[in-house]
């Protein structure tokens, strides 16, 4: 079912980065359920809900919670284990899928493919707010197994259960939830549950939401009862942020501003502005926007600390810190794929008129970040552009300065007539989940395909190692020879 070569263990537990879901069949039923299911859930505004749900009918309005969406498979007598599809990451030997497991067998099923959230509770120990799915990524690739068995899942359907195929039921979602419900429960609490829905006529649905979102929720979604028809629902976030530079350039047959560079301040600016990167935003301009910003940007225009570029490569062109700007988002997302999301920190010199590159530190980054309006009533200097506003804990940060060199660990080539075979093992300096790459060339100048490339990533040298003889025992045949290595 999972290809185990591909897995870092940690004890019991083991996760892989992707890939590793080798039964192509349940591979492709979960996928197939995650785009005509998962992904057909629209998206709500909620300045729509009074108007969307006005009436009285009954709608199943369901908590969403914030974290990573994954399927579960299980099998009796077998290890379960999650994974997301169609990416094929996998994550096994952690406690909730131990009650998962339990809570199946005790039902009498023998096998079963579920939707899930992988989540963790909305605060910790000390009472702090995490950022959900960045969270949830952070402690599976470097948490320790303490910090694993906070790891919850939610039910949230069903796609098979007992070789009885459940994806047609979702216009009488009830039913499966009241499945769920008898087979795992309701208590939040525990580390395996049903989802947390409850049945309200439409009418209630606006004053539900806002409940969920006081309450902490990210959001609901919301079900009709007599048809296959869900929406989701999350509070849009709002950033006032600080302009640290624009991109110019040609749009619609016109020219002017095409996106821009925002940062926000850390406290304590009697000692020195210091000013976090933030994001780049272009939508949401209209084209006489775009126009206006050019002429009030231009000359606020100072030297870059630092060259920065946008998608196109074009420069980004730093300004003097005046203009504040309403920014809307959705998520903040802290980390992705196990890497801490990391911006450039820099400080402001009123006396030199310019910027100072300081190095890079933790930031979150807003995601489906949209322009809303200027901010003409807020001046950066009284606070107009706190990094408070994402951040429940501000302290004025130490910049990194750790090593990004990349360093070649092996590099050996192997030759057999017009056929060459290339390994290289490199590291990446910093705090990374998966520092060791290990690259495999193969090249034959006859074949239909002549260059072919694949990439492995490893926690430690070990496993790097490890990856690297199974790679030569597997392609290097009769007749090989090396001629060349590092």
């Amino acid at each position: 079912m999972i290809d185990r070569s591909k897995l870092s263990m940690r004890g019991r537990y083991g996760i892989a980065t992707g890939g590793a879901v080798t039964d192509h069949v349940l591979m492709a039923v979960a996928t197939e359920f995650e785009n005509q299911v998962m992904r057909k859930i629209q998206g709500l505004s909620p300045a729509e809900l009074a108007t969307r749900f006005a009436g009285t009918d009954p709608v199943l309005t369901a908590h969403k919670y914030d974290g990573e969406g994954v399927f579960v498979y299980f099998e009796q007598g077998s290890e379960p284990f999650a994974f997301s599809a169609p990416g094929g990451r996998v994550r096994l030997g952690f406690l909730a899928l131990d009650e998962l497991a339990e809570k199946l067998n005790k039902a009498g099923s023998k096998r079963a493919l579920l939707r899930c959230e992988l989540y963790l509770d909305s605060k910790d120990a000390d009472g702090v707010r995490r950022s959900g799915v960045s969270e949830v990524i952070r402690l599976s690739f470097g948490g320790s197994l303490e910090d694993l068995n906070r790891l919850k899942l939610a039910m949230l359907d069903i796609v098979m259960l007992d070789g009885k195929d459940v994806r047609a039921q979702q216009g009488d979602f009830q039913k499966t939830l009241d499945t769920l419900r008898d087979i795992f429960g309701n208590d939040s609490s525990a580390a395996v549950h049903a989802q947390s829905a409850q049945v309200m006529p439409e009418r209630e649905v606006a004053a539900g939401f806002t409940r969920c979102i006081e309450d902490g929720g990210e959001g609901v979604v919301i079900r009709r009862l007599n048809r296959a028809e869900a929406f989701k629902v999350k509070p849009h976030r709002s950033v006032d942020a600080l302009v640290l530079g624009f991109v110019e350039g040609e749009f619609e047959g016109q020219y002017g501003v095409t996106s821009m560079l925002t940062g926000l301040l850390y406290p304590g600016a009697e000692l020195e502005s210091l000013v976090q990167t933030f994001v780049r935003v272009g939508s949401g301009l209209s084209d006489a926007q775009r126009v206006g910003l050019l002429d009030r940007l231009r000359p606020l225009k100072v030297d870059a600390p630092l060259p920065m570029t946008d998608s196109s490569g074009r420069a980004v062109q730093f300004v003097r810190p005046k203009l504040i700007i309403e920014i809307h988002g959705e998520d903040l997302i802290a980390a992705e794929g196990g890497r801490e999301q990391r911006t450039q920190l820099i400080a402001w010199d009123e006396s030199a008129g310019g910027y100072r590159f300081l190095g890079l530190t933790p930031c979150p980054r807003l995601s489906f970040a949209r322009f809303q309006t200027l901010r003409e009533d807020k001046e950066w200097r009284s606070g107009g552009a706190r990094i408070e506003q994402i951040l429940d804990r501000v302290e004025r940060p130490t910049p990194s300065t750790a090593s990004t060199e990349t360093r070649i660990v092996r590099r050996e080539v192997y030759a057999k007539g017009e056929m060459l075979r290339k390994l290289v093992v490199v590291h990446k300096a910093g705090d990374l989940a998966f520092p060791y790459l290990v690259y495999w060339t193969d090249y034959s100048a006859k074949r239909a395909e002549p260059l072919k490339v694949s990439t492995d990533v490893a926690a430690n040298e070990t496993r790097a190692m490890a990856i690297a003889e199974q790679l030569l025992a597997e392609n290097l045949t009769k007749g090989f020879n090396r001629v060349a290595c590092a």
